[in-house]
């Protein structure tokens, strides 16, 4: 039997993704092009509409063929995909999988095929189960918490992935020893908020308490071979003076930071949720550019959301032209089911007003 993966969204995804098809080969799979697949595994994002809108756009193509999704899904993404697909399962309960083919493949699978299957979790310990052999030795992603507990308004990532948990140190310390003796030059640590590994503690750039991520990096960078550590993502409210401090003077650690904006009008901000004002943030920034010999910023951009008026807008152009950006992702809103700015929030940006602003931005930002 032949499968074709089918991946969107973040570097998570993609991740996951890696270890779906490591537990495809070990059924016996064999990976195809996706015109010659039996069986299609997306691993799906409900996190915006357009990724969302792909998986339509993909199911007139798929007639004939086993479906599968897992990933990111929103309920109500989940309850509408489930009627054309033969599966939706949680990816945390991926080393089930083999389970699910052989019902989905066997005589008596009707009561299950048009189900959406949840089983109880696996134990976080196990996340990083049935990882293939390196494909890229350039970079190796090593998730070290996943789930989110800040509940931006326009998020659905705390709805899908669910709330912080954090991996145990040894296990991280375990995995990135192997990675750097198969030849791993690069390991990206993956979490919504890194920062925030080892329990929801809010550090600012005065306090004097010890974060448990800037630990573990010291842990890791002492570990012995010729490779570098990134990680992805940050958050502004959540960045204290002692990891400032320790990427600037530890060699292995990369000087590319990832520090998502969002917005550059405290209104907004506000609005979103998010835990910082405009002068916070640019006061972050400019710690982080004098400290940072070589340093290379990127961040991500909303543009459009509920409440944004052109004055808003202004403003981020405003920041951003100050901030002076390497790279900005920069995507325009679109409401998500269940997500708190869907039900509080009218989308009263028109989408031809929210693509003239993401062309201002991505033109000015992102010119090469």
């Amino acid at each position: 039997m032949t499968y074709f993966i089918f991946t969107l969204g973040c570097q998570m995804n993609i991740f996951d993704s890696e270890r779906i098809d490591a537990v495809l080969k070990s059924c016996g799979l064999k990976p195809v092009p996706e015109d010659q697949a039996d069986l299609i595994v997306v691993n799906a994002c409900s996190v915006r509409q357009s990724a969302v809108d792909r998986i339509y756009g993909k199911l007139r193509n798929w007639q004939g063929k086993k479906i599968i999704i897992t990933g990111c899904i929103l309920p109500h993404d989940k309850k509408k995909l489930a009627k054309k697909v033969n599966l939706i399962f949680d990816i945390k309960n991926l080393p089930k999988l083999p389970q699910f083919l052989s019902q989905i493949y066997s005589k008596n699978h009707h009561d299950i095929e048009r189900d959406s299957i949840s089983l109880p979790p696996l134990p976080i310990t196990r996340y990083s189960l049935l990882r293939n052999k390196l494909k890229n030795k350039n970079e190796v992603f090593v998730p070290i918490m996943v789930g989110c507990d800040n509940f931006c308004t326009y998020c659905a990532v705390p709805y899908t992935r669910g709330r912080e948990i954090s991996r145990p140190e040894r296990e991280i310390i375990a995995e990135v020893k192997a990675l750097v003796k198969q030849g791993a030059k690069r390991i990206i640590l993956l979490g919504q908020n890194v920062n925030n590994y080892g329990g929801n503690q809010r550090l600012v750039a005065s306090d004097q308490r010890k974060s448990p991520f800037v630990t573990l990096l010291k842990k890791l960078s002492k570990l012995p071979g010729d490779f570098k550590i990134s990680f992805l993502t940050s958050n502004p409210w959540n960045f204290p003076d002692e990891l400032i401090e320790l990427i600037a003077k530890e060699p292995k650690l990369s000087k590319e930071i990832h520090l998502p904006l969002q917005s550059g009008d405290d209104e907004v901000l506000k609005r979103m949720n998010r835990h910082y004002t405009t002068k916070e943030y640019l006061q972050l920034i400019n710690d982080l550019q004098f400290r940072i010999h070589d340093l290379r910023l990127s961040t991500d951009i909303i543009v459009g959301f509920p409440g944004e008026t052109k004055k808003a807008f202004e403003n981020t152009v405003k920041l951003c032209k100050m901030a002076k950006f390497d790279k900005a992702y920069v995507a325009m809103y679109s409401p998500r089911p269940g997500t708190a700015a869907a039900k509080l929030y009218e989308d009263d940006v028109p989408y031809e007003e929210k693509k003239r602003r993401w062309q201002i931005l991505n033109k000015m930002i992102n010119k090469n």
